[in-house]
């Protein structure tokens, strides 16, 4: 009885985390960092994570249950439990991630981003470029970015919580001024706003599910691919909320006004990348109610 506790509570948690990651009403378009800061004050919300992650001992109780599970269980059982268990504990940890736990997977993750490919050299056309058009945006003072080109064709930008900004050169080569000037405001609204909290914990909340999909073996690989498979590519398509985008296209606008650029400009990008089935835009899934929103709207 108390080895299948073991196996069901991870499960269970598993379960629960992903349902409060994935949940949203249909005509619910409120960003689930504005949800809970609806209750909880801001500078709070880091303590109760704390406090509720230490109380948890996520890393201790992983490996205790793991432990018990490979010593007590045959490993056709063992193993896909031992998966479900640590993939339990990945998406707490994602869930629960203070902003100091955040930074810490943002720079693990960004030095793999930054290993993998060539960074443009401060000297670089490309990097004074982007410098140029950054300088037209007014940065809050306690807004810390760290900004980098990779020398990379695509159309891509990537940022992180933790103000770090990636810009593939193919985007500052394609892109006049001012259209880059719409693109890079868009990504600092969303750092403003604190948007890449929420987006930044399901994306690993949905990489533990997917590991777990990928690793658990035949017997739980067979039962999920249809399903949980499309759910997560679905979700990972769905980096932020539809409000939060166009709250982040607003203040592109306004960036481009103070700057007496019409909002045609941003018109124009999203529907270049559109046409071009952009990776920028794969993230995005809401482009062309974000180009309706712009044209009728603001």
């Amino acid at each position: 009885m108390k080895m299948m506790k073991n196996i069901l509570v991870p499960v269970m948690l598993l379960c629960v985390t992903f349902s409060v990651v994935s949940a949203k009403d249909d005509d619910d378009d409120e960003s689930y960092w504005d949800k809970i800061t609806d209750f909880i004050p801001t500078d709070k919300i880091d303590t109760i994570l704390s406090d509720i992650s230490d109380e948890l001992d996520i890393d201790d109780k992983e490996e205790s249950i793991v432990d018990s599970l490979e010593d007590s269980l045959p490993d056709i059982i063992s193993k896909p439990a031992s998966y479900a268990v640590k993939s339990a504990s990945d998406i707490m940890r994602a869930t629960l991630a203070n902003d100091k736990d955040m930074d810490k997977l943002a720079e693990k993750d960004l030095k793999k981003m930054d290993d993998n490919q060539t960074i443009a050299p401060d000297i670089d056309q490309y990097y004074i470029d982007l410098l140029k058009v950054m300088k037209k945006i007014d940065i809050p003072d306690d807004l810390k970015l760290d900004i980098k080109v990779y020398l990379n064709p695509f159309l891509y930008i990537f940022t992180m919580p933790n103000g770090a900004i990636r810009v593939n050169s193919g985007i500052v080569e394609k892109f006049n001024d001012d259209e880059l000037l719409f693109l890079m405001a868009h990504e600092i609204a969303h750092l403003k706003e604190k948007d890449y909290k929420s987006s930044y914990r399901k994306a690993h909340a949905m990489f533990a599910l997917e590991n777990a999909i990928n690793m658990s073996g035949d017997m739980v690989a067979s039962a999920s691919n249809g399903v949980l498979e499309s759910v997560t590519s679905s979700m990972r398509k769905s980096r932020f909320q539809k409000d939060e985008e166009f709250k982040a296209d607003e203040y592109a606008i306004k960036v481009l006004r103070r700057n007496g650029i019409k909002k045609k400009i941003a018109v124009d990008v999203l529907e270049y990348l559109q046409y071009m089935n952009a990776p920028l835009l794969k993230l995005h899934p809401t482009g062309y109610e974000r180009i309706k929103h712009i044209k009728d709207d603001l």
